[in-house]
């Protein structure tokens, strides 16, 4: 069989899995062997069909898979107590950052759909304080202020009440945390079981929170449009929605992990 041939690919590969494999034990090690061995006879196989050293090692790379694929069937080590703390500190990261998309996004879509919103509204009299909205002989009492942008500025954009500003920061903080924890789980040993939460605990985590509190938020927000409160329906109605759909795509990317066929390194 063929040594590896110095810091060619297959060399660089290794390196990779031996430092996305800290923390999986014995496992880890394992398949750390079997690794360097199927790639080894792969470079020989394909050295006999006369690629040149480095195409042989690319090819059997590539028959192999990925480092993140095979890194992620290797089960962590259960002796490790610190194994638990690091996918509790993994799947808590990623929660917040969609939790902080969730509360910050809703924000996000009321602001959009304010305009909107406002104008159905006086359209259709049904803010209920005044009838007849923005008609003669109603005097607005910022006389600067035109009678869509003044019915606008009572909306409140987030649940609970008020135009919080701080709604678009904190939706963009969570679109990078959740960014920053995908690119690491692919490139780092985050991408390991000894840091990733089991699927099926870190789908009902996402899912099921989001599912329990969709239909309350979205059954609120419809209660404020027959309850002349239609200043606050908006940002209950998206909140809703925006959990509704974390809720769901939660739930089919766990029902997608769980039907998928078991990795295979070939």
């Amino acid at each position: 069989m063929t040594a590896s041939t110095g810091e060619g690919p297959v060399e660089q590969y290794l390196d990779e899995m031996f430092d996305r494999l800290a923390g999986t034990g014995s496992a880890g090690r394992r398949m750390l062997a079997e690794a360097e061995s199927h790639l080894l006879a792969a470079v020989d196989d394909a050295r006999a069909r006369g690629l040149d050293a480095e195409a042989a090692e690319r090819a059997a790379i590539d028959r192999f898979g990925t480092v993140g694929a095979v890194v992620r069937e290797v089960p962590a080590t259960t002796r490790d107590l610190a194994g638990p703390l690091r996918r509790l500190l993994s799947g808590t990261w990623l929660a917040t950052g969609i939790q902080m998309i969730w509360w910050g996004g809703h924000g996000v879509l009321s602001w959009l759909l304010g305009w909107p919103w406002t104008a159905l509204l006086i359209a259709t009299d049904r803010f209920g304080s005044q009838p007849g909205m923005c008609g003669r002989p109603w005097v607005p009492p910022n006389p600067t202020a035109d009678c869509l942008t003044l019915y606008r500025g009572t909306l409140d954009l987030v649940i609970a009440g008020g135009d919080r500003t701080a709604y678009p920061v904190v939706a963009a903080a969570g679109a990078l945390l959740t960014a920053a924890w995908l690119l690491l789980r692919r490139t780092t040993a985050l991408g390991t079981k000894a840091w990733t939460p089991a699927p099926i605990t870190l789908g009902l985590a996402l899912a099921v929170p989001s599912g329990l509190a969709a239909p309350v938020l979205i059954a609120y927000g419809v209660t404020g449009l027959y309850g002349q409160a239609q200043h606050w329906t908006l940002s209950y109605l998206t909140a809703g929605l925006l959990a509704a759909a974390i809720s769901i795509t939660a739930a089919r990317a766990l029902r997608r992990e769980r039907t998928a066929p078991p990795g295979n390194p070939e």
